[in-house]
């Protein structure tokens, strides 16, 4: 049965199923359609955190009680026929589209988070969804600014085979990276840690799925490129493991000398040699900036869970 003060959580989680899930298909004709190599470079990782978005949402829904049902707003509907309409040009739909998310306008997951106060796990699993739309948003804005790319018909062989090794190793290092996190949500005793570790874990999964696509994209997959397996065994026997402390897990990950930035520093350095392939490029971009985002919960988690006095919660 479903407890009277979870009512607004799963309409609010039923709400935000359908509307991701609406928003996901809007950017998948889009970018079917778009014809700037960097613009459709971010829109493909929007679209891929919106699919995980809605995966998770739903799931949460099923876990406390309820089920989805709610219907997508006819607006949405709209906008997802104009995103799709090949009449109008990519820079007509940017600016439609961000006229409905202006710079500065308050997110609209604000509210609804600040009034779940019995129930820490969604309202982490939701701050993380908050998280990738934002980065996603400001990726846009600045988009907008910058003049439109006419996509090269073919990209050099060097950067080409060098796109195909970075992306082969990028998604095995994520997909890795998920398998963990869910190890560790799936025995954490912090309600608040396992929902942002759902949220890590889906947007680790989205990103790597990504990653194997575009590398499909330019070439044939390296059949040597996979992590140890011992290697991710034991790290999943690690973080997995329901009598280690959840603080020392964090301590680990977030150890400033331990590898937990390698990913994201040699994201940023692999995108400055893309003279070319920017769809690439874009891609890899606001993937870094994801997993940059999951650091930066992880620690203001740690910071708040050690503060003997912490705030309700922390906006990273």
């Amino acid at each position: 049965m479903v407890r009277s003060d979870q009512t607004p959580v799963l309409a609010l989680l039923d709400e935000l199923q359908a509307a991701e899930q609406a928003g996901a298909a809007a950017l998948g004709r889009w970018i079917a359609c778009c014809q700037d190599p960097v613009l459709r470079g971010g829109l493909r990782v929007m679209h891929a955190r919106d699919v995980a978005h809605a995966e998770l949402a739903r799931g949460r829904l099923v876990e406390l009680g309820g089920s989805a049902h709610a219907a997508v707003a006819p607006r949405l509907d709209a906008l997802s026929a104009l995103l799709g309409s090949s009449s109008s040009s990519d820079r007509v739909k940017l600016g439609l589209l961000l006229a409905r998310f202006p710079e500065g306008a308050r997110d609209p997951l604000d509210g609804a988070l600040a009034a779940i106060e019995s129930d820490d796990e969604t309202r982490a699993l939701l701050d993380g969804v908050r998280d990738d739309d934002r980065l996603g948003l400001d990726w846009l804005h600045v988009i907008a600014h910058a003049p439109p790319v006419v996509p090269r018909e073919r990209l050099g062989g060097v950067e080409q085979a060098n796109g195909v090794a970075f992306l082969g190793a990028l998604a095995a290092a994520l997909g890795g990276a998920a398998d963990v996190a869910r190890a560790w949500s799936a025995v954490s005793r912090l309600s608040g840690l396992r929902g942002g570790l759902r949220a890590i874990a889906g947007r680790a999964t989205a990103h790597a799925a990504l990653a194997r696509e575009r590398l499909l994209e330019l070439g044939n997959v390296p059949a040597a490129v996979a992590l140890s397996p011992p290697t991710l065994a034991a790290a999943r026997a690690w973080y997995g493991a329901a009598e280690r402390d959840d603080e020392d897990k964090l301590a680990r990950l977030l150890d400033p000398a331990g590898p937990s930035r390698a990913p994201v520093t040699a994201i940023e350095e692999f995108t400055d040699t893309l003279a070319e392939d920017v769809e690439t490029r874009e891609i890899l971009r606001l993937i870094g900036a994801g997993e940059g985002a999951t650091l930066a919960w992880l620690a203001a988690y740690r910071h708040v869970s050690l503060d003997p006095e912490p705030a309700e919660w922390v906006r990273v």
